[in-house]
């Protein structure tokens, strides 16, 4: 049995964050909390969502739950509804509802073999790693690009500079920040600017941290929206 009280602008940007990278995906309740995983369909970009008991305004779940659902019936329910009003999520006799403001949605469960069923997202050896002061400056960035849509990400000496491909028009950002590399160490890797606005779409002027590498290695953003609510989002570079 599950049985959750979540505060509406969280579960707001819980699908904002997932419907960034699909529309079906499989929630996965234990006792440890919710944990979401989810892979674009070419493979480009990946989520994970972790969201911990205390994080909910209540939580209960006795056993584990793996629940395929399509993302935008949750949404539906959630759309009128203000920071004020209170959302209940429950699954007991194999039934999954939403409820808030004495309405109650049921939502249909997918099968779960037709949803993809992405475990975890992978390990890499990581080669550098930084953090950006707030989510904002990398959304700003990539907006200044407007339909630009390759970016190249250059690592080295001990800095970052993101910037465009066109060096007569060059759109370049240099970030203020302290990065953990080899003292020697240098890449360069292409990237698609909508891959990345589109994995950290749930994050607002939150601290994000970053680490990659080099070769075929993505980049990965990790930030926390909310106190208990983990994101971290994988881009893979363009070969």
């Amino acid at each position: 049995m599950l049985e959750a009280s979540i505060s509406v602008s969280m579960m707001k940007n819980i699908l904002k964050g997932l419907q960034s990278i699909t529309e079906d995906c499989i929630l996965d309740f234990s006792k440890d909390g919710l944990t979401v995983h989810v892979v674009d369909s070419i493979r480009a970009k990946m989520l994970r969502l972790k969201v911990i008991p205390s994080a909910f305004e209540s939580y209960t779940c006795n056993e584990k739950h793996r629940l395929a659902v399509e993302l935008s019936k949750l949404k539906a329910i959630t759309t009128s509804l203000t920071t004020k009003d209170e959302l209940k999520i429950s699954y007991k006799d194999n039934k999954f509802a939403l409820l808030a403001n004495n309405m109650e949605r049921a939502i249909r469960l997918k099968k779960i073999d037709l949803v993809y069923d992405l475990r975890a997202i992978p390990d890499f050896d990581y080669e550098w790693n930084t953090t950006v002061s707030s989510a904002k400056e990398i959304k700003d960035y990539i907006k200044t690009l407007d339909k630009i849509p390759i970016l190249q990400i250059g690592v080295g000496e001990q800095k970052m500079v993101w910037q465009t491909l066109d060096a007569e028009e060059l759109i370049s950002w240099n970030p203020n920040l302290e990065m953990e590399c080899e003292e020697e160490f240098t890449a360069t890797q292409l990237y698609t600017a909508a891959e990345i606005n589109a994995c950290i779409a749930a994050s607002t002027k939150e601290e994000v941290a970053l680490c990659g590498g080099s070769g075929s290695c993505p980049i990965q953003f990790t930030w926390t929206p909310y106190e208990g609510v983990e994101y971290t989002g994988l881009v893979a570079p363009r070969m």
